[in-house]
C-alpha cells in the first residue's frame, strides 16, 4: 500500500477500524450510491495522528454541547466542569453562564486565583478548524505553500509544517538534514498519485473514503452485506459498468444473483409490481393520502395528482387547511375513473375523458404510478370503456368489474389485468348489468354492494367474488338501497357511506346512515353515528383503522364539494365521524389512496396525522 510510505499507516488502520464498526452493526445498511462509488466516509471519521492526542486538540477535549445546552431532550448540567490546575487537583468553581465568555468559545468556571487575578483562559471551539481549512483553502489557491510533492509526474502543492506535523516520515525528511529538507520539489517513488493525493485530503481535512468492500474484515460478511444493497433503485447502466465489472461481485454468487435480480427487475417494466422486494423500494416510507383526477366546477376533468403533507401542523390545527403537494399529472384528465394501489404501485383505469372533439365519454385507457420516480406510464387499456365502476386488486391481478361504456350502456362484464403480461382477459360476467356501485377487496375477495342496473332499478345486494375458483356468490343483502356510495373495509367489517336511495316519489335522497357488514356473521347493523354531510360520488381510503371520505357531490346544492369526512372505527365503541383537511378544490368523481409517500420530496415525512374538526363530532 503506498500510503505506508508516508507514514500514514497507524491513522489509516484506525480510520478503517472505526469506519468497520461504523458501518458493520446491526441495521446500518449500505446504499446503491456507496456501493456505485465503493466507498464510503465513515461518519465519526476525526483528524488521526500517529500518537496520542496533543492536549486542547478536539481528540483531548470532551464534546461540548451546542451553545451551553445539552443534546436533545437531556436537560444541561447544573454546574460547569471545574477547572483543574497543572498539578491535576480541581480548583473550586462557581457556575457562569457560557453566553458571557462569547459565541463560539468554552472556558472552565472561574477558580479563586483567576477571580483573584482577573484573568482566566479561554479556548475557541472553532479555532482549530478554522485553521485547518484556511491552510487547506491556502493549498488548493498555491498559495504560502513551500513544498512541492511529485508522483506519478503529477505535482501537489503542501505546507512542510503541515506534513511535519501529521506525518513522522515528512518530519524525518524536514528536520534531520537531509537533501529534501531545502529542496523546493520533492519526488516521491513508490507512490502513486491518487494514494498521494488521498493522503493530503486526510491531512488538511481529517477525512478520508474508505473502500469498505475491500477490506479483508469486510469481505467474510460481503454476501450477507449486499443483500441490504438496494440493487433495484440503481440505474440499469450503473448495474452494468460498476456492479457487474467489479471483481468482487463477480467472484460472488450470491453478489450476482442480486445484480441479475435486478436487471431482470428493470427489464420486465410492466411486471414491477408484483416483483417488489425490500431491494427495490426505497428506505424509510411512510404512507400518506393521494387524490387523483375529478371534475371540477371550471375545468371538465383533472389530471393532477397531490399528495397530503402535512408540513405546518400548527396552521392546520387551527384553520383546518392543509398543504397539498402536487406531483406529476396524469397523461390525461379523468374523473368518475377508478384507481387501485399494487406493490406500491397506483394504477388508474377509465373513467370519463374529454375527447379534442370536446365530447366527454367514458374510457378504457389504463395507466400507473411510481411514486419513487414521480413518473407515469401507460398500460394495456381495458377491453371495455369503463366509468362508474369498480377496480379491485386480489393477489397480482387487477379486476374490473362492470360500470358504463362510451354509449353510456350498462355493463355486465368484469375483465382481469396481468402486470407479469401487461393484458387484460374477461373472466366470469356479473349476473346482471350494473354500474354506480361500490366494491373493495378484503381476504382475496372482490366485494360488491349496490348500484344501478340497466333498467335504472337501484340494488341492495352484496356479491363477493372469488377469483380461484372464478365464481360470484351472494350474501346477505344492505338494510337499504345505494348508489353512488362507498365501501371501505375495517377489521373483517364493511362500511357502506353515503350514497342516494329513492323515496316514494322516486325522487332521489341522500343517505347520512352508515352501516356495517360483519364478514364472519354475514349480518348486518345500523351504526349509531352518521356522516356528517351527504356525499355522493366520493372517493374513499383506509389507514390505521380510519376511512376517509374524500369530496364528492351534493344533490342538495348541486355542487361538487371540498370537505373529507373521516370515519374512525379503530376502537370498538369509541367510533367518531369529523372533518379533515380541505381539499385544494371542490370535486366529485375524484379517486383517494394510501401510498408511500414520494421519497425525492419528503424523506422525513411521517405517519399521516390527519387534524379535525371536533364541531359536529357523533
Amino acid at each position: 500500500m503506498p500510503l505506508l510510505h508516508l507514514g500514514l499507516r497507524q491513522g489509516l488502520c484506525r480510520a478503517s477500524s472505526r469506519s468497520t464498526a461504523a458501518a458493520g452493526g446491526p441495521g446500518n445498511e449500505v446504499s446503491g450510491r456507496e456501493l456505485a462509488a465503493g466507498s464510503r466516509c465513515p461518519a465519526r471519521l476525526l483528524p488521526l495522528r500517529c500518537g496520542p492526542p496533543a492536549p486542547g486538540s478536539a481528540g483531548a477535549r470532551r464534546p461540548r454541547a451546542l451553545g451551553g445546552a445539552g443534546r436533545r431532550g437531556q436537560a444541561p448540567p447544573a454546574r460547569a466542569e471545574p477547572h483543574r490546575r497543572p498539578g491535576g487537583s480541581a480548583a473550586s468553581s462557581t457556575p457562569r453562564p457560557a453566553a458571557a465568555v462569547g459565541a463560539g468559545w468554552e472556558a472552565p468556571a472561574a477558580s479563586v486565583q483567576e477571580m483573584l487575578t482577573g484573568q482566566r483562559l479561554c479556548q475557541s471551539s472553532s479555532h482549530n478548524d478554522a485553521v485547518l481549512a484556511a491552510l487547506n483553502q491556502q493549498r488548493s489557491d498555491g498559495i504560502l505553500c513551500d513544498i512541492t510533492l511529485i508522483a506519478e509526474e503529477q505535482k501537489f502543492h503542501a505546507h512542510k509544517a503541515v506534513l511535519a506535523a501529521c506525518s513522522d516520515y515528512f518530519r524525518a525528511m524536514f528536520s534531520l538534514c537531509m537533501v529534501e529538507s531545502e529542496a523546493d520539489e520533492v519526488n516521491l517513488h513508490g507512490v502513486t498519485s491518487l494514494g498521494l493525493k488521498q493522503a493530503l485530503d486526510f491531512a488538511y481535512t481529517g477525512q478520508l473514503a474508505v473502500r469498505w468492500l475491500e477490506h479483508n474484515c469486510r469481505y467474510q460478511y460481503m454476501d450477507e452485506l449486499l443483500q441490504y444493497v438496494r440493487f433495484g433503485l440503481m440505474d440499469v447502466d450503473t448495474l452494468h459498468t460498476v456492479a457487474l465489472s467489479h471483481p468482487l461481485v463477480q467472484a460472488s454468487e450470491t453478489a450476482t444473483a442480486l445484480v441479475n435480480e435486478a436487471l431482470a427487475y428493470h427489464q420486465s417494466i410492466y411486471a414491477q409490481p408484483v416483483w417488489q422486494t425490500r431491494r427495490t423500494k426505497p428506505r424509510f416510507q411512510s404512507d400518506t393520502l393521494y387524490i387523483i383526477g375529478g371534475k371540477k366546477r371550471e375545468v371538465c376533468k383533472v389530471k393532477e395528482l397531490r399528495y397530503f403533507n402535512p408540513v405546518d401542523q400548527e396552521n392546520v390545527h387551527i384553520a383546518g387547511i392543509a398543504n397539498w403537494s402536487e406531483l406529476a399529472p396524469m397523461p390525461v384528465g379523468r374523473s368518475h375513473h377508478c384507481v387501485a394501489v399494487m406493490g406500491d404501485f397506483l394504477f388508474v383505469a377509465g373513467g370519463e375523458a374529454e375527447h379534442s372533439t370536446g365530447r366527454t365519454c367514458a374510457v378504457r385507457t389504463a395507466c400507473r404510478y411510481d411514486p419513487r420516480t414521480n413518473s407515469w406510464a401507460e398500460i394495456a387499456p381495458m377491453k371495455n370503456c369503463r366509468e362508474h365502476f369498480v377496480l379491485g386488486a386480489v393477489d397480482e391481478y387487477l379486476y374490473a368489474v362492470g360500470g358504463r361504456n362510451e354509449l353510456r350502456q350498462v355493463l355486465p362484464t368484469v375483465e382481469c389485468y396481468c402486470p407479469k403480461k401487461n393484458k387484460w382477459t374477461f373472466v366470469q360476467s356479473f349476473d346482471r348489468s350494473l354500474s354506480c356501485h361500490a366494491g373493495y377487496v378484503v381476504d382475496g375477495l372482490l366485494w360488491i354492494s349496490g348500484g344501478v342496473t340497466n333498467t335504472a332499478q337501484y340494488q341492495n345486494r352484496l356479491m363477493v367474488y372469488d377469483p380461484k375458483q372464478n365464481k360470484w356468490l351472494s350474501r346477505s343483502p344492505m338494510l337499504q338501497r345505494r348508489v353512488y356510495h362507498s365501501m371501505a373495509a375495517v377489521q373483517r367489517k364493511l362500511y357502506v357511506l353515503g350514497g342516494n336511495d329513492l323515496d316514494y316519489n322516486n325522487d332521489r335522497i341522500l343517505v347520512r346512515h352508515i352501516d356495517s357488514y360483519s364478514i364472519d356473521t354475514d349480518q348486518w347493523t345500523r351504526c349509531s353515528f352518521n356522516m356528517l354531510t351527504g356525499q355522493n360520488e366520493s372517493g374513499v381510503a383506509v389507514h390505521n383503522g380510519r376511512i376517509y371520505l374524500v369530496g364528492g357531490y351534493s344533490i342538495w346544492t348541486n355542487e361538487p364539494l371540498a370537505c373529507i369526512q373521516v370515519l374512525d372505527v379503530s376502537k370498538e365503541g369509541k367510533e367518531e365521524v369529523f372533518y379533515g383537511p380541505t381539499l385544494p378544490f371542490a370535486s366529485n368523481g375524484i379517486a383517494a389512496c394510501f401510498l408511500p409517500a414520494p421519497y425525492f420530496t419528503c424523506p422525513n415525512l411521517q405517519t399521516l396525522q390527519v387534524p379535525h374538526h371536533r364541531i359536529g363530532t357523533m
